[in-house]
């Protein structure tokens, strides 16, 4: 079982909280699995004398997130440091103020750990190290198992109220100033460039396997290594598209249960397979074209983002982050500001995108891009890049 620890915190307050961290995990996950649990809803935990209370704060498809709040502060909590390098004699000796709660991240049993926790961790850092003015939780603490229920990251707490549950109060200057800041914020990513097609690795910032939902959907998570197909990084965009075509028959040649069945109504599994080879050897036999790779945040809407008088205080879940070429930013469609669940909201989105793309086309202008890389970050995208990241079904 391959383990990372890590932490930005010197020794004693880190072994701290890892106790208290380990101690609170098997009645977090006892809790989950024998009551049904709701956002804001108390986990009894007595028999760990430094907890003062636990509270739900919410339960996404791959992470539930806990508030925990101690009865007394830990002390001596280093201020971040520009170059995170995992060396604990490095740690800054510039303290924050004691911390008496903290947001303790739980990976489901879906999730793809360890990946999915190092790539959090190693985005949340990078930013912060980076990019200072995209405001991320501070993360304290980190373990990364092969196991889900052994993993976990403990988190500064910001509070704020997610943008797409603030949107629909905000006045119309406020919109407007949030929809410029996230235009800004699109393109800081854009900025940054790599030389490959991945994640990052916690401890040193180099390449890593991409984290993506294709990689986890309907037990796909179960091949996740390279004996199965080449999991990255990738040093061309066709070397990731041929793997996306990989990984799709690897698993429809081997998933046999956690194969959705109402799919094939028209086609057989085996069929569908010849086809993802045609098509495979019909792009290997192509020339791909490759744009600059550089930072997706790969999950930016709404509500991943907290806001508080005004301001963007915290951009959260970077599990999803990587390196990808320019066109794959906003190839998905434009940034939704709020969960569309009515048509009212629906069109809130559909105005306050196309809003955000032309601020974004403002800011990019400003900042003197070429006109190609204006065109890749706005236009439609590559097709077939676009498809060969999603779940490939007939």
């Amino acid at each position: 079982m391959s383990t990372l620890k890590s932490s930005t915190m010197k020794k004693a307050p880190q072994d701290t909280l890892r106790n208290v961290s380990n101690a609170l995990i098997p009645k977090l996950r006892v809790a989950q699995t024998m009551q049904e649990l709701h956002p804001g809803d108390a986990v009894d935990t007595r028999g760990i004398d430094s907890v003062q209370h636990v509270t739900l704060l919410a339960v996404g498809g791959y992470n539930s997130i806990w508030l925990v709040r101690l009865h007394q502060g830990i002390e001596s909590m280093p201020a971040p440091r520009d170059d995170i390098t995992g060396d604990e004699d490095n740690l800054s000796s510039t303290s924050s103020p004691p911390v008496d709660k903290f947001v303790l991240r739980l990976p489901c049993e879906d999730a793809l750990v360890p990946n999915q926790v190092t790539n959090e961790v190693a985005f949340k850092q990078f930013v912060a190290s980076r990019l200072p003015q995209i405001p991320v939780p501070r993360v304290y603490l980190f373990e990364a198992t092969d196991r889900y229920d052994s993993s976990f990251i403990a988190e500064e707490l910001i509070h704020g109220t997610n943008l797409s549950s603030a949107w629909m109060s905000c006045s119309p200057a406020q919109k407007e100033a949030f929809a410029r800041k996230l235009a800004a914020i699109t393109v800081d990513l854009a900025e940054v460039q790599f030389g490959m097609i991945g994640g990052l690795d916690a401890a040193t910032f180099s390449p890593a396997p991409t984290v993506e939902g294709p990689k986890i959907f309907k037990g796909r998570r179960k091949f996740h290594r390279n004996e199965y197909y080449p999991i990255g990084p990738y040093h061309s965009t066709k070397d990731y598209i041929l793997a996306c075509y990989d990984r799709e028959i690897y698993y429809y040649s081997h998933a046999s249960t956690d194969i959705d069945g109402s799919l094939f109504d028209k086609t057989s599994v085996q069929a569908f397979i010849d086809q993802l080879r045609e098509k495979r050897q019909a792009l290997a036999a192509e020339t791909i074209d490759d744009e600059p790779f550089v930072l997706v945040h790969g999950d930016f809407h709404g509500r991943n983002i907290l806001v508080r008088d005004d301001h963007i205080v915290a951009v959260l879940d970077w599990e999803f982050a990587g390196s990808y070429p320019l066109s794959e930013i906003l190839s998905g469609g434009d940034i939704d500001v709020v969960d569309a669940t009515s048509e009212e909201l629906d069109e809130e989105n559909t105005v306050w995108g196309r809003k955000v793309r032309n601020y974004i086309s403002q800011e990019v202008e400003s900042r003197a891009w070429s006109r190609d890389k204006i065109d890749m970050l706005l236009g439609n995208g590559n097709l077939e890049l676009g498809k060969a990241r999603t779940e490939m079904i007939p």
